[in-house]
């Protein structure tokens, strides 16, 4: 495992984590109108009617997540299956439920990039010795 190999495992944990936690909060917007605030996520329970699908795509996909992250050149690239109409769930006149923007640039950008931009370091200090043996177990 060289460096780059090192990088991308830590950007790949970080994103894996990110997902995770998008997902779950739209699940919880979508079945019980519960929403995250700041960076502690503190949750609260909103008035208003939850999502009323007609397929239970929305939920299906919320509740058993599908998604993939693979290296893609010197980055990770993150694909997830969502049915398109969750975008349109942010406009008010389809209920305004913050469902995919909010919780998508709020999670991944304000966590997830300043995790990955202010934390590599802790993570390399703190995972170092279990990669090094790993590297010299595949040497040999």
């Amino acid at each position: 495992m060289e460096t780059e190999g090192i990088k991308v495992q830590y950007f790949k944990q970080q994103l894996e984590k990110g997902i995770r936690d998008i997902l779950e909060a739209q699940r919880l917007i979508a079945s019980s109108r519960i929403y995250q605030k700041g960076h502690d996520r503190v949750r609260e329970k909103r008035s208003g009617a939850t999502v009323q699908g007609r397929s239970g795509a929305l939920m299906a996909a919320l509740t058993n997540p599908r998604y993939r992250i693979s290296p893609d050149g010197s980055g990770v690239r993150t694909e997830t299956t969502l049915p398109t109409y969750i975008r349109f769930l942010d406009m008010k006149r389809h209920g305004n439920y913050q469902i995919y923007n909010r919780q998508i640039w709020g999670i991944l950008y304000k966590e997830t990039l300043q995790n990955v931009k202010y934390e590599y370091r802790d993570w390399l200090e703190k995972h170092f010795p279990e990669l090094l043996k790993q590297i010299t177990n595949q040497s040999k």
